[in-house]
């Protein structure tokens, strides 16, 4: 099962929409948070607040906490569930033009603040995700930019805040980034993707691409192979769509690769994990009932099963009737 949700964006509240584009105005609803569709208010966009810089110049944890379950609470009343708003990247140019998103050049500083923030929003089901998954240096030709360092210095400082993240606040999403980790995709980077955000720090949720329509800077299967759940290529829901970004991604193609269903598996177990654990299903009640759906190919590997296991208890019947035969003979 996975249920239709909302994102957003924003450093410096949620302004991608405005509160009544997707707020249930069914006031007859069970819904403690439905509006009435004639609010004054629907149209108001919570793009108001300070940025993460300005909370950072204040070194306080709980004001940043405090700032988290505002979003979250007004995540119930606008069904938000995943807020791209926890830039942890670092200050590490001032020409990046993404500064205003990140908290500030401190790495400490930067995870302290972004589990206050995770924290505040988790307590109302809002996925606070950070971003962006690594080294978003600058924001002019970032798509493709390679960006050098050894590996002490990410550990040490531009890793720190997405870790804490993880482990300290146990977000559920992260946002990757559309630079080049030396030469390679972030987007697509074993090392960082898979081995130290999925396999070090224990990631469990779901793994989106930065929001750019443009195919030629990321490799879609590379990027399913090391964990990434989901992406912002096509503008649509079908596998025409995707195919016609990605020619090798097919129904026949992909069916017929197995490590790339097996990853697909995985990353829809991912998915499905942090929305389940997120306000997506706030809507469930005691009349709810989870239908289960299964496949065509699922129906058959039970057939086989069932096939091989008759085989079996048939040879052993045999084998037995065989032997003792011998025996008497």
């Amino acid at each position: 099962m996975s249920p239709e949700t909302i994102q957003n964006d924003g450093p410096n509240g949620i302004y991608s929409y405005p509160l009544g584009q997707y707020a249930n105005t069914d006031k007859a609803s069970t819904d403690p948070c439905a509006v009435d569709a004639n609010d004054p208010n629907l149209a108001y966009k919570f793009g108001t607040m300070v940025n993460e810089t300005v909370i950072a110049q204040t070194f306080n944890k709980d004001l940043a906490n405090e700032y988290g379950k505002i979003c979250g609470n007004y995540s119930l009343w606008s069904n938000l569930t995943i807020f791209w708003g926890c830039g942890t990247n670092l200050h590490r140019s001032p020409y990046n033009a993404r500064n205003h998103e990140y908290y500030s050049e401190d790495a400490v500083l930067t995870s302290g603040q972004a589990v206050a923030f995770i924290s505040g929003g988790k307590e109302y089901g809002v996925i606070i995700a950070p971003k962006h998954l690594a080294f978003n240096d600058t924001e002019i030709n970032r798509t493709g930019v390679s960006v050098f360092m050894t590996e002490q210095q990410a550990r040490e400082n531009e890793l720190r805040g997405t870790q804490a993240a993880i482990e300290d606040a146990g977000a559920l999403g992260v946002m990757t980034a559309f630079n080049r980790v030396g030469i390679t995709a972030a987007n697509a980077h074993t090392g960082l993707l898979k081995n130290i955000l999925r396999g070090e720090w224990g990631f469990k949720g779901l793994e989106s691409q930065d929001f750019i329509m443009n195919p030629n800077y990321a490799v879609l299967k590379e990027y399913a192979l090391n964990g990434g759940t989901m992406t912002t290529f096509t503008g649509e829901n079908t596998m025409a769509a995707v195919s016609e970004k990605f020619a090798y991604w097919t129904t026949e193609n992909v069916g017929q690769d197995t490590e790339l269903m097996s990853a697909i598996k995985q990353a829809m177990t991912w998915q499905a994990y942090a929305l389940a654990n997120s306000n997506a299903l706030d809507g469930m009640a005691s009349s709810t009932r989870l239908v289960s759906v299964r496949t065509w190919y699922d129906n058959a590997l039970v057939a086989v099963q069932v096939v091989f296991a008759a085989l079996t208890v048939l040879a052993a019947a045999m084998y037995v009737l065989n032997d003792r035969k011998s025996k008497k003979q």
